[in-house]
């Protein structure tokens, strides 16, 4: 029997929402990346069952490659196998957020204190322009094209300052992150909220004042908390401690 919300979240292989690059992959590395974007984007909801069967039928492939993926995302935390029950999309761990959480709030205020004292003008104009993406895909209400913004708009500060290896820790922070910062851009408020703080952080940048820059990035990922706080108390179903 097909499970419709597995169905519905992944596409077909073939379809055009596999990317061409994709083909020269693994079959196992394609599964797990729809499956991971699926997840993520919240197309999956947490306790969502992963049917081995459904998504050999779909992907065109034996059993293996399919636990491979399955095996990965649950390396990830992404995905829980269990002998009698099956595999399913895991729930959020609200304690671990909360700590990776408290990690990137202290690397990132500290990356943009330093890029408030020698971030590059021509950083500080790809920032900008950034900023200028954010806003036309919040007044188009692109949910999905503001998301890769907000990732571009820190990840630039870290190319930016050349900061390679803080780079390498904040992507693997942020990959924990990914499912809870994605699942509150919809939210009511939260795009203009987000881009209005990026705006703030930007402009201690351009000041030249790093307190007050690592201040407003701190007050952005610590509100990102807040929200997921009374987002737990509404969705219970997608948490565990």
């Amino acid at each position: 029997m097909v499970d419709h919300e597995l169905a519905d979240a992944l596409p077909l292989v073939g379809q055009p929402r596999v990317s061409p690059s994709r083909v020269k992959e693994s079959k196992a590395r394609q599964i797990h990346a729809a499956l991971k974007r699926a997840i993520v984007a919240g197309d999956l909801r947490p306790d969502a069952p992963l049917d081995k069967a459904e998504l050999c039928a779909r992907f065109g492939v034996s059993r293996l490659p399919v636990t491979v993926a399955i095996d990965r995302l649950a390396f990830e935390n992404l995905a829980t196998v269990e002998p009698q029950r099956g595999s399913y999309v895991s729930r959020i761990r609200v304690g671990d957020v909360k700590q990776w959480m408290l990690v990137r709030s202290a690397l990132e205020a500290e990356v943009a204190s330093s890029c408030a004292e020698r971030l590059a003008p021509e950083s500080l104009a790809r920032l900008d322009r950034n900023l200028a993406y954010q806003r036309a895909a919040m007044e188009h209400g692109d949910i999905d094209g503001f998301y890769e913004l907000d990732v571009g708009f820190h990840r630039l500060m870290i190319e930016g300052l050349a900061l390679d290896r803080v780079g390498d820790i904040l992507e693997s922070v942020r990959t924990h992150l990914d499912r809870v910062r994605r699942i509150l851009l919809p939210e009511p408020g939260r795009m203009p909220a987000t881009f209005e703080e990026h705006r703030a952080i930007h402009a201690a940048i351009a000041a030249g004042k790093p307190a007050a820059a690592a201040k407003a990035m701190r007050r952005h990922l610590h509100r990102v908390l807040r929200e997921l706080e009374l987002f737990e108390r509404s969705h219970p179903d997608y948490f565990s401690l």
